[in-house]
């Protein structure tokens, strides 16, 4: 008899921990909710305040190739990638490959723009999608925004600094 074996990355296994029960009582939302509290924009924000501003978050499982944003549409989608990697191609021209752990589609999020690039599934990907209630802005959760906005900050330069240094060795 053959003994079938099969080995998981250490971000395969991360991504099975996340997604397995954390607690019997916990709804599907609460554990979206746990998930999103990992992304680097949402650090320092409590899971209530999340549960507020956060809407329509889901896990989406996408093939080798497939879409997960068309250069030009119009979305205030983002999207986190949580396993496998996708291609950023603009003008059918690559510009980069961007690996799990990595925010996409806030620009054209904060901008209120078309989308700037196409992203495609470059490996089988595992990403959350959410979107942020802007409008809750102006009300007493203003502080929490805040935040956000210094998190993205962060995470938009880390970008152009990894894309800078890409130009230079180009």
């Amino acid at each position: 008899m053959n003994n079938l074996y099969i080995t998981y990355t250490p971000e395969e296994i991360e991504l099975f921990r996340l997604l397995s029960p954390l607690k019997e009582n916990l709804t599907a939302t609460s554990k979206l909710i746990e998930i999103s509290s990992k992304i680097p924009i949402f650090k320092d924000i409590p899971k209530t305040i999340l549960i507020k501003i956060l809407k329509d978050i889901k896990i989406i499982k996408y093939q080798t190739g497939e879409i997960i944003i068309k250069e030009g549409d119009e979305d205030e989608t983002m999207y986190y990638i949580l396993l496998g990697s996708v291609k950023v191609v603009k003008q059918n021209k690559l510009l980069t490959i961007l690996q799990n752990g990595t925010l996409i589609g806030e620009m054209a999020t904060l901008l209120k723009e078309k989308r700037t690039a196409s992203i495609i599934s470059s490996t089988n990907t595992a990403i959350i999608s959410f979107k942020i209630d802007f409008s809750l802005f102006h009300t007493d959760l203003g502080y929490y925004f805040a935040i956000i906005y210094k998190n993205l900050s962060i995470e938009l330069a880390k970008k152009l600094l990894k894309q800078n240094k890409q130009l230079i060795k180009k």
